[in-house]
């Protein structure tokens, strides 16, 4: 059934590009053709409309080709492990209340990560809005290695190894992964939530503090012999829980 919902919004988002596309095309070849008239019969208002027509034409072809799913925009993300130490201090600086927050928790700062996209990304409307509203939030950026924008952020790791903490902009998120492939995500942000055989996803608007406890409710309730919750606080571990919650997010679209 699950598959079936997606499918069906995978066609929806297709459609709607589609239309968008259409209509932006339309528009534009509706208006163009105007911007070559030499009549001295335009008058102001008539050339101003002409070009919000063009502006709204070419807008609705931007979301057509990238609005379907807001990860296209940005193309190929990349996770990296961070090892400079001034981008740590600057992330440690910036996330500083919610490290005494995760700290007090029992959370223990494991590493600090980066995700990148090209900086020709910024050409396109999404990718250039959310660089505006990261650098509004304060957030950790810096230009990486082949023209690549970095977001650096900090890892953290429960004391018995069973749950990520990832502070960000947004909010914090915990995860957890069990041995039979579930995985189990709670955030501190108002956001969709979900419970299928493969994620439980629960989201509101709470503390950290009351967002950690119902993540150990979830865990406890989940964490059985048969299907115990993995203890593993590499980067390794981190990468393949954010890779696949990246799918999923994507599949939603």
């Amino acid at each position: 059934m699950q598959k079936n919902e997606a499918t069906r919004k995978s066609a929806s988002s297709k459609k709607a590009a589609a239309t968008n596309l259409i209509l932006g095309a339309l528009l534009l070849l509706e208006c163009l053709p105007g911007f070559w008239s030499h009549s001295p019969h335009v008058s102001p208002v008539s050339f101003c409309l002409r070009i919000c027509v063009a502006v709204l034409g070419l807008l609705l072809i931007l979301l057509g080709l990238f609005g379907g799913s807001v990860f296209s925009a940005f193309g190929t993300i990349c996770h990296e492990q961070v090892f400079d130490s001034r981008l740590e201090q600057r992330v440690r600086e910036r996330y500083a209340a919610e490290i005494r927050q995760l700290t007090f928790l029992g959370f223990n700062y494991v590493f600090t990560e980066s995700e990148s996209f090209s900086v020709s990304r910024l050409l396109l409307i999404f990718p250039a809005i959310s660089l505006l509203m990261m650098l509004v939030k304060r957030e950790v950026l810096a230009l990486g290695r082949g023209g690549r924008v970095l977001l650096v952020l900090p890892i953290f790791c429960s004391a018995d190894g069973r749950a990520f903490a990832h502070p960000f902009a947004l909010g914090v998120k915990f995860q957890t992964a069990f041995r039979n492939g579930l995985l189990l995500i709670t955030k501190n942000f108002k956001d969709d939530c979900c419970e299928t055989p493969e994620f439980v996803v629960q989201a509101a608007d709470r503390t950290v503090s009351e967002t950690w406890q119902t993540h150990q409710e979830w865990l406890d309730r989940l964490d059985r012999e048969a299907n115990p919750a993995k203890r593993d606080c590499s980067y390794q571990a981190y990468a393949a829980i954010s890779s696949r919650e990246s799918d999923f997010q994507r599949s939603q679209m």
